[in-house]
């Protein structure tokens, strides 16, 4: 039973992929489906960051003397002052590690 499983998966995942550089598929997605999935970098990162942040190691929500969220907030306010993500990602952890290593 799970070998019929493996190759049934194994002929979906080759399929999906064969049928995007075939000459089956449209070469152009609708234009609704390309602005819909304009936000989903935005939905995915959100639901990666915002528990990174907000949930201390003991599963509860953490919002007195938490690092990780002034850590955030700058890091925010840095990208909308520089729009660059590299000094973005600069930003946060060199105000993540400054307060982990003075204050928390």
């Amino acid at each position: 039973m799970i070998w019929w499983l493996m190759i049934g998966c194994g002929m979906l995942t080759f399929a999906a992929r064969f049928v995007m550089f075939s000459d089956i598929s449209p070469k152009r997605l609708p234009s609704w489906l390309e602005d819909a999935l304009g936000f989903v970098p935005i939905a995915v990162l959100t639901a990666i960051i915002v528990p990174a942040v907000l949930i201390s190691p003991d599963n509860e929500v953490n919002f007195v003397g938490n690092s990780h969220l002034l850590a955030a907030i700058v890091a925010i306010a840095a990208a909308l002052f520089t729009r660059s993500v590299l000094v973005t990602i600069c930003v946060g952890l060199t105000t993540l590690w400054g307060l982990e290593w003075l204050l928390f």
